[in-house]
């Protein structure tokens, strides 16, 4: 699929399907369209979307299967990804930014982010704002300071939509601890001892920031005050964790 759309070099992909380039690009496609089922859209065409730590993929889906598009502005960490794709994408309706942002995981040395941080696009312009695969990769309060950041540049009609990782299982066994589960055998006193998930849990100290993991309720009650309200908690699909789908509250 990516050589009919833009054909992205492997140092430039992330994420779990990094390696695979066709797989990785069929699950951009499959975003968008849960984005538009959820969001009850036929489609992107007349949306602003704000993709922030875009990574490549939802461009790559866009361009490959000529997918309707109102404007794109991805945002990410990774300054050499985001000069790649300024240096290959031609299309108007995109544009991309390279922020020098803190994450533990991705770019340890980035400025802290804060509510206050400033990104490169007009307030209150964008219809949708998206964040896959990164909430999965924050402390809580970067967690925070996103939330608060962000309702700054959604129109008052438009929504936010994240994926996290949650500290349950679930009925179709496609999330976090679902496969973590699948490999671990408690013990019949761990078992017992049980008092429920933490707040949150840095999954592997040895991986920074690897897997930020969240309780439904910690993470529930850190989006109070954010400036959203949130509309639905959702269980993992095959192309996304746990993810949660918010409005501005409007004042």
């Amino acid at each position: 699929m990516a050589a009919q759309g833009l054909h992205v070099p492997r140092e430039y992909r992330r994420g779990g399907k990094a390696n695979d380039e066709d797989n990785s690009v069929e699950s951009g496609v499959e975003l968008i369209d849960l984005m538009c089922r959820r969001l009850e859209l036929p489609d992107l065409g007349n949306s602003a979307v704000l993709d922030f730590g875009c990574g490549v993929k939802l461009v790559q889906a866009i361009l490959a299967d000529e997918l309707p598009l109102g404007r794109y502005t991805g945002i990410d960490v990774f300054p050499e990804q985001i000069s790649f794709l300024r240096e290959n994408v031609e299309d108007a309706r995109f544009e991309f930014h390279a922020l020098n942002l803190h994450n533990e995981m991705y770019n340890p040395e980035g400025e802290p982010l804060s509510a206050a941080t400033q990104l490169p696009v007009p307030e209150a312009s964008m219809d949708i704002i998206c964040l896959f695969s990164v909430f999965t990769h924050l402390a809580p309060h970067d967690y925070v300071a996103m939330l608060k950041m962000l309702r700054r540049y959604i129109k008052p009609d438009g929504r936010l939509i994240f994926s996290l990782f949650l500290y349950e299982t679930t009925p179709g066994g496609l999330g976090f601890i679902d496969h973590v589960s699948r490999h671990l055998k408690p013990t019949e006193e761990q078992i017992a001892n049980w008092q429920g998930p933490p707040d949150f849990r840095d999954w592997d100290p040895q991986q920074p920031l690897k897997w930020a993991v969240y309780s439904r309720e910690h993470a529930l009650r850190l989006v109070q005050g954010s400036g959203w309200q949130i509309e639905s908690l959702n269980d993992p699909e095959p192309s996304i964790q746990h993810y949660m789908i918010c409005r501005p509250v409007l004042t």
